[in-house]
Parts: C-alpha cells; structure tokens; sequence
C-alpha cells in the first residue's frame, strides 16, 4: 500500500473526478481551492442524478482510493434528502450533488475565480 503522504492531492482529486465521470456524473469540476481555503486543496464537485448513483460513486472513489493508499474519508455528511453528500479525504473534498442540491449551495459562484483543473477523458462504465 502506498504511503498516503505520498499520495499528491491534484492526483486524488483527479481520480475522485474521473471515477465520476466513468459512472456518468455530470458537471464535473475539480476546483483548486488551496490558495484561498486552509482546510483543503481541492474541491470536487459532480452533480447526480439520483441517490443510486451517488451511492455508487462513492463506493467506487472509496475502494480506488483505498488502494491508493488514501484511505476512507475523515468526514462525511449527507443531506436527508439526498440532493447533497460530502465526502472530506483532507486534502482533497468531495461533493456530489442533485440537480437541485447544485443550484441551492452554487458552490459553482462562490468559488468562481479558482483555477479549474483539466479533466481526463473518460469513457463511461
């Protein structure tokens, strides 16, 4: 198992984003926060289409990351109504949304003058 520490934070954020697009998320964006936030570096977001698939997507980023040698999120919440679930691996948060979820907290606007990271291309699973 890889070293964690070793593990540099563009690289888990752009595995959490590709994960997501290979299960069909939509809107994704990994923003690069770490200039302006001392809590993390980057920020993934993806919007859903319903519970299933976050589900999935979580999952998926969990086991991926894992056997990077990240491990499990420090943190997690998740709205009661599923239109919001975050995921806090440290350095790295994830963040994946409904359609409504997105619009409500525009995370999009607030953090509108970060730099995007280009994604990978990526076929979907």
């Amino acid at each position: 198992m890889a070293d964690p520490a070793r593990v540099p934070d563009r690289e888990i954020g752009l595995a959490c984003a590709r994960i997501a697009l290979e299960r069909k998320a939509r809107d994704v964006r990994v923003l690069f926060v770490g200039d302006r936030l001392a809590i993390a570096e980057y920020f993934v977001m993806a919007t859903v289409n319903n519970r299933r698939q976050a589900r999935a997507i979580r999952d998926a980023i969990r086991v991926e990351l894992k056997e990077m040698g990240v491990g499990v999120p420090q943190a997690a919440s998740e709205d009661p109504d599923g239109r919001w679930s975050l995921y806090d691996y440290g350095s790295v948060v994830l963040h994946l949304f409904d359609d409504e979820g997105r619009t409500y907290f525009d995370l999009d606007s607030i953090w509108a003058d970060v730099p995007v990271e280009e994604l990978p291309d990526v076929e979907a699973a």
